[in-house]
């Protein structure tokens, strides 16, 4: 069964001391099928309006971000564990990997769900970045 929800994503990244935040707000769908909750939203780009379609698939153990749009992506996010990723943006192509330290997800709520990741990025096999996602899908 889909559910209508409201979907906010909020970011964080830290360069070298420094904070970047992002944060996304859209309609969408969640639904559960075999132990895992499906987040189904578009996602439109502020300058081009260009859309990039966003499909999450988690559970406690793994998650995993697909982009197909103005911006293309696999993310794998796994604990403990290092994942290549392909991302692909109007400036180029950029292979990065994830190094997943903690997942959480937690229900408020039937169909109310919570999705933190903490993660560093690395290039070339040097740390770029620590990062922080926080997922909240909220029926509306």
């Amino acid at each position: 069964m889909e559910d209508n929800v409201v979907i906010k994503v909020s970011g964080l990244q830290v360069v070298e001391n420094t904070g970047d935040n992002v944060e996304v707000m859209a309609m969408g769908k969640h639904y559960r099928r075999k132990n895992k909750h499906y987040l189904l939203y578009d996602e439109i780009e502020d300058e081009s309006q260009e859309k990039t379609s966003n499909l999450i698939k988690f559970n406690d153990e793994i998650v995993e971000i697909v982009r197909k749009g103005f911006t293309d992506g696999r993310l794998v996010f796994e604990e403990n564990a290092m994942k290549q990723s392909l991302y692909s943006t109007p400036m180029g192509d950029l292979l990065i990997e994830i190094l997943t330290n903690k997942i959480t997800v937690s229900e408020q709520e039937p169909g109310n769900v919570t999705l933190k990741v903490d993660y560093e990025i690395y290039v070339d096999g040097r740390k770029i970045s620590d990062n922080q996602i926080e997922i909240n899908a909220t029926h509306k």
